[in-house]
């Protein structure tokens, strides 16, 4: 079928889903200026795959479209009876109206046009290859979802066993690919270039969000203590086009946008810098002199050159071995384009950001409509000061408003059951899209719940810094903490609640936490990771600080002591763990056991035989010591943000005379910070700990922070760049704010030389026809595989267990698992190393690989059909692949075995014979 045809029919599923949940939509994000509109894509694609993949894990309905669209159906109707609810209880307009038509013809024009570009470069680059990704186990989980019955889907790497995986993301694709039936080869390339899509619409409606929330309170006049005068007088037309503008720098930071290396590509290729430098920046595949070019291009030649942004960061084990450090970030993931979890998660973690934004204005709202009601109430009692017993009259009926409000504000902050649920949904579906997120933004909706309270409430919070003596009091805190945590709590335990059945059945590699004990990022390559963006946050926070009297020697000094008080905390924790090792109390592990080894004078673990093996760990703890500035770098960052914000909420600066446009942007600002700040916390913690896994490294913990800090930097840095060009404008701004903006632009077009050239050099690699096929390449370099795999797919239902060639334990990315792969079939063992990472354990398949041995080679045809039993195997698959792997005489055997169903002479597939084998029993 015509693959235009196809892409337009993917493009109106999607529509479908943002329209059953707009109803919703619009109930839900009633604080937010779009209403949700630019997210209710992916709302109605999680709350769907929710009550799909739920209603289908309890039998209630099958995998098939008709449960997709019951469950379509259930959340269409339940946002047309809340906002049916809403209108019958006459609630304020403002719960139920709707985004502007201008904006939604913006943000459909930029989903439409983003779909369609990235529709055009997935033709260009289609593969479903094994190599540079892991998109062969992505089709698998793929096909493996639409085959399956019911859930959880079968592993189709695993006979017997559901996938032990955070497969959501592939549910809900599958959904997609269902009801707009496109084939899975197919729908893989579709679906990549609709998550780009509603990653470019989500990042446009969360700035836009943030421009107009500040735009709506302030009415344009911007903020006179940095030096603009913003756009008073002008129309709501002008403001409303500031806030699309500078939405739109939402997708440009977070989608397109890449890091520095390739300025350093184009720079090695080019031949400039010396040896030296390169040396001393210690990138791999750029770390050593340039070499002469011979067309003296700009344009960097080395094979798959772009693949090297991704692995900036670079570690090395005590003894000098490099250990290799994923730093991934959206571009780079939508160009490589893998269909993984922490892509599939993006629009929904952009999704999550709305919410907390969406509880942050609902709350911080009330307390700017409480803070006009304060200001007007003193003017009025300053008016009927000399008024006696009509002041005192004022004062009694004013302290009654004033409990009033208080009650009004605690009581806006509670959720309705329906809203509460569907924030436990969403925020607990990311656990099941891709585990790593579902803390980090659970944290984000309830610290901004909080320090939304911490604005509006300073009568029941006072925060007192004594700098001169280092000391930090916190007084009637208490009703706060303890509202984080209930409300962290319950959103936590609701959400695992929500999706019991898969962490039931949920198998994990996580061991523990680990300390860092010998790597620190090192400065530049953390700034060749995200210059851009970190020199965006910098120069926001120091202005914010600025304006709000922190004082840059009150900054240091709190970094000093923060620092400080870190390093403390860890040299306890790890002399803990050394004593613990030392007194066998604890068994050692990890950097603990070198730590141990050294201090005691004995062998070191794994170097019993390099000499001079302690001088090598002494070495490396030296150099750890003395490479602190990233660390140092994000702890000022931290500081600055929190002695701002202290600042915000001080008594002090709350009784003095704040205008309405100040407290707005402020409001609007302190979100900003908070998600400056929490990308630093990740930073700065994978500085000191790690997640143990079975990589061994700190390799997976950064690839997983670095991608979430991406995002939340990239919404950040777009609001903050707004700002500054507002500010530069003629007019509008101080001098410096220029020079700013010039800096910042620059930066910023260097970040976008990276896909500027590697989606054209991605293009060439495939070299062949336009198609959003992609397994189609399969036809010229496997035709046998190809003809069989596409038999298989059009005349095998169900989820029949086949055999095949297994994967090799320790090598990943290889053919084998072709056959599961491309049918979702399940096999006895597929890509064997890939299921240990996602078990945890090599047990099963251990048992399995002799087995599997002994079925291809042996010619006892009972004990063939012994193991035939055994693992219910259905289909055997004998091709090129097999015939160059196992013995001859060993794959004869299954033609008296078996049925022969398929034979090309190169590729034949046998069936049992299930009367066969009744009477061979």
């Amino acid at each position: 079928m015509d693959q235009a045809l196809l892409t337009f029919r993917w493009y109106l599923v999607v529509q479908v889903f943002g329209l059953a949940a707009l109803p919703l939509c619009l109930r839900l994000f009633r604080h937010l200026p779009d209403r949700g509109y630019g997210v209710s894509k992916p709302l109605g694609l999680l709350l769907t795959g929710w009550a799909f993949w739920l209603l289908t894990t309890f039998g209630w309905t099958h995998n098939t479209a008709g449960g997709i669209l019951v469950a379509l159906a259930l959340l269409a109707t339940a946002g047309l009876l809340l906002h049916r609810r809403a209108s019958s209880n006459q609630q304020p307009a403002s719960s139920i109206q709707r985004p502007a038509s201008s904006l939604i013809l913006t943000t459909e024009l930029l989903f439409a046009l983003t779909f369609a570009a990235w529709c055009l470069v997935r033709a260009h680059m289609p593969r479903i290859q094994t190599a540079g990704g892991e998109k062969w186990m992505e089709i698998a989980f793929l096909r493996a979802i639409l085959r399956s019955g019911t859930f959880p889907p079968h592993d189709p790497w695993l006979s017997g066993f559901a996938i032990s995986y955070y497969y959501f993301g592939y549910v809900i694709v599958a959904m997609i690919a269902r009801l707009a039936s496109v084939p899975p080869s197919i729908a893989f390339n579709l679906g990549i270039a609709a998550l780009f899509a509603l990653t470019c619409t989500g990042a446009f409606s969360l700035v836009y969000n943030l421009i107009a929330a500040e735009e709506r309170e302030t009415g344009g006049r911007g903020d006179k203590g940095s030096g603009g005068r913003g756009d008073k007088g002008s129309g709501g037309g002008v403001r409303e086009r500031f806030a699309v503008l500078g939405g739109l720098l939402g997708p440009l930071l977070v989608a397109l946008m890449g890091n520095l290396e390739g300025l350093l590509e184009v720079l090695h290729a080019r031949c400039i810098g010396p040896a030296s430098f390169w040396a001393w920046l210690d990138i791999r595949s750029i770390d050593g002199p340039p070499v002469s070019f011979a067309q003296g291009g700009w344009v960097p030649t080395r094979f798959f050159w772009w693949w090297q942004a991704s692995r900036v960061l670079q570690d090395y084990s005590p003894w000098g071995a490099e250990q290799e450090v994923i730093d991934e970030f959206p571009a780079f993931s939508f160009i490589l384009g893998d269909m993984h979890p922490h892509v599939l998660a993006l629009p929904f973690v952009l999704l999550a950001l709305a919410l907390a934004l969406n509880l942050y204005l609902r709350i911080a709202d009330g307390g700017w409509r409480m803070a006009d009601g304060e200001r007007r109430m003193a003017n009025g009692e300053r008016r009927t000061a000399n008024g006696g017993r009509r002041t005192a009259n004022g004062e009694r009926r004013m302290a009654g408003g004033e409990r009033r409000m208080a009650n009004g504000e605690w009581r806006m902050a509670n959720f309705a059951v329906w809203e509460f649920l569907v924030y436990a949904i969403c925020l607990g579906g990311l656990g099941f899209l891709n585990t790593w997120d579902f803390p980090i933004y659970l944290f984000i909706v309830v610290a901004a719940y909080t320090l939304a309270h911490l604005r509006n409430t300073q009568h029941a919070t006072r925060l007192t810094f004594d700098v001169s003596r280092l000391t930090f009091h916190v007084s009637r805190l208490t009703p706060h903490v303890s509202h984080f945590t209930f409300l962290f709590i319950t959103l936590l335990v609701t959400g695992l609640l929500l999706y019991l059945p898969f962490w039931i059945g949920f198998q994990s590699q996580a061991g523990g936490i680990l300390v860092n004990l010998f790597n620190a990022t090192r400065l530049p390559q953390f700034l060749v990771m995200f210059g851009p963006l970190f020199f965006i946050a910098a120069v926001f926070a120091a202005g914010q600080a600025r304006r709000s009297g922190v004082q840059a020697r009150e900054v240091a000094r709190w970094t000093l002591v923060a620092a400080l008080s870190i390093l403390g905390v860890l040299v306890f924790v790890l002399g803990l763990v050394v004593v613990l090792v030392w007194l066998d109390v604890i068994p050692a592990q990890g950097p603990a056991a070198y730590l141990v080894a050294w201090l005691r004078g004995g062998p070191i673990p794994g170097l019993e035989d390099v000499a001079g093996a302690r001088s090598f760990i002494s070495h490396s703890l030296l150099s750890r010591l003395l490479s602190p500035w990233t660390a140092i770098s994000l702890i000022a960052l931290l500081t600055t943000i929190t002695l701002i914000l202290k600042q915000a909420t001080s008594d002090e600066q709350r009784a003095s005379s704040i205008r309405n446009s100040q407290f707005a942007i402020r409001t609007i600002r302190n979100f900003v910070l908070l998600l400056l700040a929490t990308g630093a916390l990740l930073t700065l913690s994978v500085e000191y700990v790690y997640l143990r896994d079975a990589f061994g490294t700190r390799m997976n913990t950064v690839f997983k922070f670095y991608f979430q800090v991406w995002v939340m930097w990239g919404i950040a840095g777009a609001y903050a760049l707004a700002g500054f060009l507002r500010r530069a404008c003629p007019g509008h701004g101080r001098r410096g704010g220029v020079g700013v903006v010039i800096v910042a632009a620059l930066l910023v077009v260097t970040g976008l030389i990276y896909p500027a050239l590697a989606i054209p050099a991605r293009a060439g690699e495939y070299g062949g026809p336009p198609t959003l096929d992609g397994a189609a390449y399969l036809a010229e370099i496997y035709p046998d595989d190809y003809a069989a795999i596409a038999w298989l797919n059009e005349n095998v239902g169900g989820a029949p267990v086949i055999l095949e060639a297994p994967g090799d334990r320790f090598y990943a990315y290889v053919y084998e698992g072709r056959v599961s792969a491309h049918t979702g079939l399940p096999t006895l063992l597929g890509w064997a190393g890939h299921e240990h990472q996602w078990r945890g354990s090599y047990d099963e398949q251990a048992r399995r690989e002799p087995d599997i041995e002994t079925l291809y080679t042996s010619v006892d045809p009972d004990e063939a059909l012994t193991l035939l039993d055994k693992y219910g195997i259905s289909y055997v698959y004998v091709g090129p692949l097999e015939r160059e792997r196992y013995p001859a005489a060993g794959l004869a055997k299954f033609a008296g075995l078996m049925e022969t169903v398929y034979d090309t002479g190169t590729v034949t597939i046998y069936r049992v014979d299930e009367r066969q084998m009744s009477n061979d029993k």
